[in-house]
């Protein structure tokens, strides 16, 4: 009888942490799992379609990102660097922004280093302005809300920026 109360607390115990980075809205998790799928095998073509345009505005275009993105992933190879794994966790309230829905997630990057691997978490921003159909990701890569606003003013200020968190592990 002890053992089972045990295996019921620890069930209850864990079960969340297997769903947190789930959200109520099956067309973000599926998206979220393909773009992770899509970066992690170097389709950074496909990848690119989850990006929000005007980040790729910014770069130059879509094809433009694309080949930054193809150019910068070869140097960290030969630097030593890759990814192993990107997982989404902590996912915020949606927030309405006029016409769009916005929230923030948690993005956890483990990667491997020359000096060991390193696990980073920073914040990534989601945007649907077709009533949370289709998604579009904006990467902070640890820039703070006030810096992300400045380039992208549409964002609402209402959502929340973690500072980047890279630590080394094993």
């Amino acid at each position: 009888m002890k053992r089972t109360v045990i295996l019921i607390f620890l069930i209850f115990l864990f079960i969340p942490n297997i769903f947190k980075a789930q959200t109520n809205n099956q067309n973000l998790n599926s998206q979220l799992q393909l773009m992770r799928k899509y970066f992690l095998e170097g389709n950074y073509k496909q990848f690119a379609n989850f990006v929000h345009p005007e980040v790729s505005k910014m770069i130059g275009g879509k094809a433009q990102m694309v080949k930054n993105t193809e150019n910068t992933v070869n140097k960290m190879k030969n630097d030593g660097f890759s990814f192993i794994d990107l997982k989404f966790k902590n996912p915020s309230k949606f927030l309405k922004k006029g016409r769009e829905t916005q929230f923030t997630i948690t993005q956890e990057i483990l990667m491997k280093t020359p000096n060991g691997k390193i696990l980073a978490e920073y914040t990534l921003i989601g945007v649907s302005g077709d009533n949370e159909k289709n998604w579009k990701f904006i990467d902070t890569s640890g820039k703070s809300k006030e810096a992300m606003r400045k380039y992208l003013p549409f964002l609402s200020k209402d959502l929340i920026i973690q500072p980047k968190t890279p630590k080394f592990i094993d």
